[in-house]
């Protein structure tokens, strides 16, 4: 089982299946396949152990890059190991919340994981996975955080929570309107704690996120930002190294990079205070 498990993961398999319009078929087989029959996956990562309801081919091969399928790992447990009990993390791009209950547990009741995930259903899914683990410090919003407020079409995408606000990705439908908020107004409007940590994923928009948390990770009390960048999504004037220059600009002077098999990769930025050895 494990080894049917790699080789659905390996590059090649899944570019020949991408290229013979196969991806949707041999998705839908694989959840067929390996999905737990009671609906529930288990995720254990550096100690700390969570339940997730599983709906969807998507869903599954999400939680299963927790145990290093799809490259998710190292940055997740990057962020588990980083934080302590009674820190504050933002997830922005939350999805189903894999990020946000793993990390809910590492802070604990003196602590508070904000979450941010605009998609309808996805949000509702969110929500579901934190009530099945009984958490109560976690403050979730159905809002996209921007560089401006206002409102946009967000489009559904093929791959795992792959809901962009950039482009419309290749064969889905139109999409659903959400509300976009500057962040650090949000802070400021719902007198939210400034976070330790900040995890953006959210599918090329990650340039207008950051603008929009430019004092929220100036201020001293954040320490570590994990964003996933997208180059092939990103606006035609954002180079990939500019979302880098970013974060340096408003104090992150360690930025270490980690590639993944799709040409996306994830920044993991501190400050000078919380360098890594």
């Amino acid at each position: 089982m494990q080894l049917l498990k790699r080789l659905t993961y390996r590059r090649v398999v899944i570019t020949s299946a991408r290229l013979l319009g196969l991806r949707s078929i041999l998705r839908k087989w694989y959840y067929w396949w390996a999905r737990p029959r009671d609906g529930i996956v288990l995720v254990k990562l550096a100690g700390t152990s969570a339940q997730f309801y599983v709906r969807t081919p998507e869903e599954l091969r999400l939680l299963e890059s927790a145990g290093g399928a799809g490259g998710e790992q190292r940055v997740l447990e990057r962020l588990v190991t980083s934080l302590k009990p009674g820190e504050v993390v933002f997830d922005v791009g939350a999805n189903v919340g894999l990020y946000t209950v793993l990390l809910a547990k590492v802070v604990g009741d003196g602590g508070q994981v904000i979450s941010f995930e605009p998609e309808g259903q996805t949000y509702a899914h969110l929500l579901d996975n934190l009530k099945l683990n009984g958490l109560t410090n976690v403050r979730c919003f159905r809002k996209a955080l921007g560089e401006r407020s206002g409102q946009a079409k967000l489009y559904s995408g093929e791959v795992i929570g792959g809901a962009s606000l950039v482009h419309t990705p290749e064969g889905k439908g139109p999409g659903e309107v959400v509300d976009i908020v500057e962040g650090d107004q949000l802070v400021l409007a719902e007198n939210l704690p400034l976070p330790r940590a900040v995890k953006i994923d959210v599918e090329g928009y990650e340039y207008a996120v950051i603008q929009g948390l430019r004092r929220t990770l100036a201020h001293h009390a954040c320490q570590l930002v994990c964003c996933e960048v997208h180059p092939a999504r990103l606006p035609a004037d954002i180079k990939p190294e500019t979302v880098g220059d970013l974060l340096r600009s408003v104090g992150f002077s360690r930025i270490d990079t980690y590639p993944r098999w799709d040409k996306t990769f994830h920044l993991v930025a501190y400050k000078e205070a919380s360098l890594a050895g």
